[in-house]
């Protein structure tokens, strides 16, 4: 009788060790980020966008930024039919990858979409410039203007110990100077401009001269153009689309990149 219980009791608390120790493993796997974006992915795969994306968003809560992580959110949002949100999250993802190829093409696509796209005035040059300058991260960009200047300083200082008679020595160190100036205030521009931007994503929004709900309407804005937030008073932010033009809009019609 004793040898059966104990038996009956060795049972017990084998299975409860077992059971305890594929609980365990179970919850470390689905912790784990791999495994996470694995399933994510999966959900993807299978149509359940907003699961997908509500497992992807936790990543991003627990510290795991990333360019893919934005990409594959803003895909699912663009197959849920959002999309601002989708055009929002590309943005994100492009301040990670901006050279990823596949990212480019979804987001032209998404753009693409956009109700009466509002775009600024600019010579084809200018918007080849503008096109080679965004293809760069904020590290990016500091790194190839810093290696630029590094080699221009040092031809001028080698051109001046080769030949230290050269003449018009001034120019060449004020042409240095305003290199350096100029590139300066690019990459100032650039974090400000990433700081402040923000897409709509109501379906529309009427931008007023002033913030109050009955002041005159200035211009509609639509959902997924991309804007630039200048000022906050209360409910409202100020913003400067992409053409110049200044409103008042709700806070919760945009979110900001």
């Amino acid at each position: 009788m004793y040898t059966r219980f104990a038996k009956f009791t060795v049972l017990c608390f084998a299975l409860i060790f077992i059971t305890s120790s594929q609980l365990q493993a179970q919850n470390e796997r689905e912790s784990d980020p791999g495994y996470i974006f694995y399933k994510a992915n999966s959900l993807y795969e299978d149509g359940k966008y907003g699961e997908a994306i509500h497992m992807y968003a936790g990543l991003i809560d627990k510290g795991l930024e990333s360019g893919n992580l934005y990409y594959n959110i803003g895909n699912s949002y663009f197959k849920k039919g959002e999309l601002g949100r989708a055009i929002l999250n590309y943005e994100r993802a492009n301040k990670l990858i901006p050279g990823d190829s596949d990212l480019k093409s979804n987001y032209d696509f998404a753009l693409s979409k956009i109700r009466n796209v509002i775009s600024g005035e600019s010579i084809p040059f200018q918007k080849k410039v503008m096109a080679l300058y965004k293809s760069f991260s904020i590290n990016g960009l500091t790194i190839l203007l810093s290696a630029i200047y590094i080699i221009l300083l040092l031809g001028v200082f080698i051109l001046f110990i080769i030949r230290p008679a050269v003449r018009h020595k001034t120019i060449y160190a004020a042409c240095l100077i305003i290199f350096f100036l100029l590139t300066s205030y690019a990459l100032f521009d650039r974090v400000h401009s990433d700081n402040r931007g923000a897409v709509l994503i109501s379906a529309n929004s009427d931008a007023r001269f002033e913030p109050i709900e009955n002041a005159t309407i200035h211009f509609t804005l639509y959902e997924g153009t991309k804007i630039y937030v200048i000022q906050q008073k209360k409910d409202w932010f100020k913003i400067r689309r992409q053409d110049g033009k200044v409103g008042w809009i709700k806070i919760d019609d945009v979110e900001i990149i």
